[in-house]
């Protein structure tokens, strides 16, 4: 009997079953860019019944707010509890980063859905915030980052984000990186990925 291969229609599918590969034995995960929450809702769902917690951060308080509004519709009140927002940039993260061993890190760049589209990530604090990042991932660990280069400065974190990460040690990292170039301008993802088990 054939394993069925799992269909990625989009760069969201893709980072989802790294995701949940990842998250098998459950562990800390960090999103980076919470946004409206549907990825740290997801990412709540694949810790369910697993140990582990999941630190929100974003700098607009609005942001965190539908967050955390979107989690108590889905999650029960002790999934809720593992659940940890922060209101600020994504260029360093809380000491509550530091105090747990991070398998997963996930960021969604550009701007927050549904809102002023002049606020975006930008390449400066983002490549800054990897870097921290990086230092924070475990053995096996990951940081997924979904860039979006149909608008100027998504375009240029897409650019520097592929040069920062070509320099990375290939004995100590993996890197992959997914386009869809029948697409334009769509959106890609880059996972990276500590050399070590997971």
């Amino acid at each position: 009997m054939h394993r069925r291969f799992p269909l990625f229609q989009s760069h969201l599918d893709l980072a989802h079953h790294y995701w949940e590969r990842l998250l098998q034995k459950g562990g800390w995960t960090i999103d980076a860019t919470c946004g409206n929450g549907k990825d740290t809702l997801k990412l709540a769902e694949f810790l369910t019944g697993k140990p582990g917690g999941i630190i929100a951060i974003d700098v607009q308080q609005a942001a965190l707010e539908k967050t955390m509004e979107l989690l108590r519709i889905h999650l029960s009140q002790e999934e809720s509890d593992r659940i940890h927002p922060f209101c600020q940039s994504h260029a360093t993260f809380p000491l509550l980063a530091k105090e747990h061993p991070i398998q997963l890190i996930v960021y969604n760049l550009g701007y927050l859905p549904g809102s002023d589209k002049q606020l975006t990530t930008m390449t400066s604090s983002t490549l800054e915030s990897v870097r921290n990042g990086l230092d924070l991932i475990g053995s096996g660990g990951a940081v997924c980052i979904t860039c979006y280069p149909g608008h100027e400065e998504g375009r240029r974190e897409e650019q520097e984000l592929l040069r920062e990460l070509t320099s990375l040690d290939a004995a100590a990292w993996n890197i992959c990186y997914h386009t869809f170039p029948n697409r334009t301008l769509a959106a890609s993802l880059f996972f990276i990925q500590r050399m070590g088990a997971v």
